[in-house]
């Protein structure tokens, strides 16, 4: 039997917090452990096997993140596991009842806002590109070659089905909130 497993695009399949947070408590409770987190763990990430463990896992985005951030979560004993982007992944072992890291729905709802702000940002970059490759095609259509017009399309097409992805996340996010 293998000791490492690895998952390909983890965070992109998994988009909602919550759903993120039960797909890693799930892998610890199969016997899958995260080593660390690190910027590039959104598209390949790395578990350990080892004995089957209740761990409750937070993600919890921080753009700008306050002063006293890392170290409030300290206090409360939970666990620094690493950082993807903005996004932190904290975690604590558990017997009995299983932790919370947001304790009401209105935190909960703030981090899905924080959430839905930086995915919404990504999409408004994205469809400015698109349209910033739209741009020679009309101002230049006259000196562009046919090999220089259908690598501007198909870069076109490329960022348009990405912001659409970016799109249809965002949707899922908003929904999970009034979950």
């Amino acid at each position: 039997m293998k000791d490492i497993k690895r998952v390909w695009c983890s965070a992109f399949k998994t988009v909602v917090p919550e759903d993120y947070e039960l797909w890693l408590e799930d892998m610890a409770a199969q016997g899958w452990h995260l080593d660390k987190i690190g910027q590039w763990s959104s598209i390949l990430m790395t578990f350990k096997k080892g004995e089957p463990r209740k761990l409750r896992y937070v993600y919890d985005i921080q753009i700008t993140p306050k002063k006293d951030y890392m170290e409030a979560y300290k206090q409360f004993g939970w666990e620094f596991v690493g950082q993807m982007a903005s996004v932190y992944i904290w975690r604590m072992a558990y017997e009995n009842e299983r932790p919370e890291a947001f304790t009401d729905k209105e935190s909960m709802r703030e981090r899905s806002n924080r959430v839905l702000t930086a995915i919404s940002i990504s999409f408004v970059v994205l469809l400015l590109g698109s349209l910033a490759l739209f741009v020679p095609q009309l101002l230049f259509a006259q000196t562009l070659t046919s090999s220089d017009r259908m690598q501007l399309i198909i870069a076109q097409i490329f960022v348009l089905l990405i912001a659409l992805l970016l799109g249809g996340v965002m949707l899922t996010v908003r929904k999970s909130r009034n979950r």
